[in-house]
């Protein structure tokens, strides 16, 4: 049901941004940040995720990961975007700490972070600096090879994207830059013996941005 309505926003956001771009007469086109919308970006990130089990564990994961997200939507005023969000981060052999211990796990081990939601991105013009923030829902997925291919997924929870950067014009409709973006997942997860699992994560990353206006 979640997955539906989800998929629902992002078509809801894409028909508006698409209707707003016919019907306007602007004329879209050199360095304008006007119509249809989209972003990619991807880089390092230095995720903090700690996972708590009251009374059983308390972890905490950290190390230096990639961070992917896709942007898409359009402009409903010159300058101000609304867009669907897809952000995906992984930790692969992270480093685990409990009890004042730690040690680093194999890289059999990845760590990912989703989360799909909805945001505004605001270019700052002439300087084309732009301010970006996403809401939506997150999850995360462990996975270790070593023991088998199948991969353990959390339920969804709070999920936060923010994002500040700059672009130089490469054509006159795309703009190529970096980055700084801060991510969030705050998850309460079901697990079998009946208690909540609790992870919250705080990832710091750098991107290289590629634009399309």
């Amino acid at each position: 049901m979640k997955r539906t309505t989800l998929l629902a926003l992002f078509i809801l956001i894409f028909s508006i941004c698409n209707a707003q771009y016919r019907e306007t007469t602007q004329d879209y086109g050199y360095h304008q940040h006007n119509g249809f919308y989209l972003s990619m970006s991807m880089g390092p990130t230095s995720p903090n995720i700690s996972d708590k089990l009251q009374g059983i564990y308390d972890y905490v994961f950290t190390g230096t990961g990639a961070q992917f997200d896709l942007k898409l939507g359009g402009a409903i005023r010159e300058n101000l975007i609304l867009h669907a969000t897809l952000t995906s981060n992984s930790l692969v052999g992270p480093t685990i700490k409990s009890d004042g211990q730690s040690a680093k796990a194999s890289n059999d081990v990845t760590l990912s972070e989703s989360m799909i939601g909805a945001g505004l991105t605001y270019y700052v013009m002439p300087f084309n600096i732009f301010f970006s923030g996403s809401l939506g829902l997150g999850n995360y997925t462990i996975q270790d090879t070593n023991i088998n291919t199948n991969s353990v997924t959390t339920d969804r929870g709070f999920a936060m994207q923010l994002k500040v950067g700059r672009e130089w014009w490469v054509s006159s409709r795309w703009g190529l830059g970096f980055a700084i973006t801060y991510g969030k997942t705050a998850v309460n997860n079901k697990v079998g013996t009946g208690g909540t699992e609790k992870l919250d994560s705080n990832n710091i990353g750098i991107v290289f941005n590629a634009s399309l206006h």
